[in-house]
């Protein structure tokens, strides 16, 4: 029999050393050890990738005559800096055959290494050990079996993933995902967000990027486009909805099967850059759920509100979930809520804080589930109404009063969202800076969360003329709120015109 060892090691999967040392009688050390096994593995085939060596065909059992060799890696956790490692290699009578010694410095923790022992048909069988030390100290114990040629040999283990290259992350995502444009009833775009394919007809993306609209334009990679106004599932709590939309040129993103991912891993998505897409790569920071809204993953990259309903996917491409879900998340968590006083423009591309819905909380439902028409859902009070007389506004706020000390109509003493129930009542100021003649009412509608309708203020006259700027407002009883988040819609004639949340608190 022939043995030979060489090892291998590396440091945060990258620093290497092949320097190897003669057999030594060297009896394994009983001190505490300062090094934690992470994890120990054996296979006879390797591949690189991203300067790692991955088992091409993870397995204990190895046969005389059919392998020629035996690969066992360690995996560690403990102190970085200069180490001595070493490896001895015992038959089944617990003789040590061969101790290997080699140096390496690893620049952080976890670092790894791979032992190989060549063999012949003359190899003892039974079960072989190899004990590891670093510094003289125990660094873990792995056992393998060598069986004789006409032995029967368990199937071997499905061959371990090896992760892609960002570049292949990014192609495979790209080829995927699409523009999801909101088109109001004018046929003109509202605003614009992405999604992507799980099935060739099943395209996922976020409920923000379907609330409101008439119609829903798909623009694919190829820059060909359709339209469709059927959903065939969605959850607007979760932030989610499933399009139909015809895509048998497009390739299918692979979803993960289960929740496979943990706070720390690194993950990618798609951003937007000069109107076209980049790769995004970052890590999850967090996991946390919430009432209604479930589970949210934090993640550590900014994302601009195109890029919305993009996939985010681990490193091995499947996609653990969708860039989105968090303006009713805020809302639901206590945060301030963002202050709108305006109707974003379309396309707006400031970066917000990302969070992404989980795969694992989308239910695709029965494929032969009846799809619904946008126009449905707006029926059942799903959707938030455009605001179609948006530009006809100057500015609007909620303010703890009104400051007249400059004469005419006055000024908002503040700009706020935030009131306790003990300020008693605040004030809805609203500047007119009128496009087109208006005659006719304004009025204040204000909502729950699920939207449903709370009140109206009383209306107020207006009678608007292009270029003359017009100011109102409404001193509105907070008496009559519960401590929560709510919604007001201001309303030119039927036509909603301005849009804010506030939270009221105890």
């Amino acid at each position: 029999m022939v043995l030979v060892t060489v090892p291998f090691v590396s440091a945060g999967g990258q620093a290497q050393s092949t320097s190897t040392a003669a057999s030594t009688g060297t009896a394994p050390p009983t001190a505490p050890s300062a090094y934690r096994v992470i994890q120990a593995s054996a296979g006879s085939k390797q591949v690189e990738r991203n300067g790692r060596l991955y088992f091409e065909d993870p397995r204990n059992i190895f046969r005389l005559g059919d392998d020629h060799k035996v690969v066992v890696e360690f995996e560690w956790d403990g102190p970085s800096g200069a180490h001595k490692f070493q490896a001895m290699w015992k038959d089944p009578s617990g003789k040590v055959v061969v101790v290997t010694n080699f140096d390496f410095a690893p620049k952080g923790a976890p670092f790894s290494g791979l032992f190989t022992m060549l063999m012949d048909e003359t190899a003892a069988t039974g079960i072989w050990t190899v004990d590891a030390t670093i510094d003289g100290q125990s660094a873990g114990t792995y056992s393998f079996e060598i069986v004789a040629a006409d032995s029967a040999v368990p199937a071997p283990q499905p061959p371990a993933r090896i992760p892609l290259t960002p570049a292949d992350i990014y192609k495979h995502a790209l080829d995927a995902t699409v523009f999801v444009d909101k088109l109001g009833a004018d046929g003109k775009v509202i605003s614009r967000g992405s999604g992507f394919f799980l099935k060739p007809e099943m395209l996922l993306t976020t409920f923000e990027n379907i609330d409101g609209a008439s119609n829903l334009r798909v623009v694919f990679p190829s820059g060909r486009s359709q339209t469709t106004d059927k959903v065939v599932a969605w959850d607007r709590w979760q932030d989610w909805a499933i399009l139909i939309a015809n895509a048998t040129d497009i390739a299918a993103l692979r979803p993960v099967e289960r929740k496979s991912w943990n706070v720390g891993d690194r993950c990618y998505s798609l951003g937007i850059s000069a109107g076209g897409r980049i790769i995004v790569e970052g890590g999850i920071l967090g996991d946390i759920t919430q009432p209604r809204v479930g589970e949210r993953l934090s993640l550590s990259f900014a994302a601009e509100p195109a890029s919305l309903g993009s996939p985010v996917l681990n490193e091995f491409g499947d996609v653990i979930g969708m860039l989105g879900g968090g303006f009713l998340a805020s809302l639901q968590r206590g945060d301030a809520p963002p202050q709108t006083n305006a109707l974003p423009m379309p396309n707006d591309q400031a970066a917000t804080a990302s969070l992404a819905v989980p795969l694992t909380t989308v239910t695709l439902g029965p494929a032969e589930q009846a799809p619904s028409a946008l126009a449905d859902l707006a029926a059942k009070g799903m959707f938030l109404p455009v605001l179609q007389a948006s530009s006809e506004v100057g500015f609007g706020t909620l303010s703890s009063g009104l400051d007249k000390k400059g004469g005419g109509p006055g000024s908002p003493l503040d700009w706020r969202n935030q009131f306790s129930l003990g300020d008693r009542r605040m004030l809805l100021y609203v500047n007119w800076e009128p496009k087109k003649k208006f005659k006719g009412m304004a009025t204040a509608r204000f909502f729950d969360l699920d939207n449903k309708e709370l009140g109206q203020s009383p209306p107020l006259k207006l009678n608007l003329q292009p270029g003359n700027p017009v100011a109102t407002n409404w001193t509105i009883s907070l008496g009559t709120f519960v401590p929560g988040t709510y919604r007001v819609d201001v309303y030119l004639g039927d036509a909603p015109a301005w849009r804010e949340y506030f939270r009221i608190t105890p």
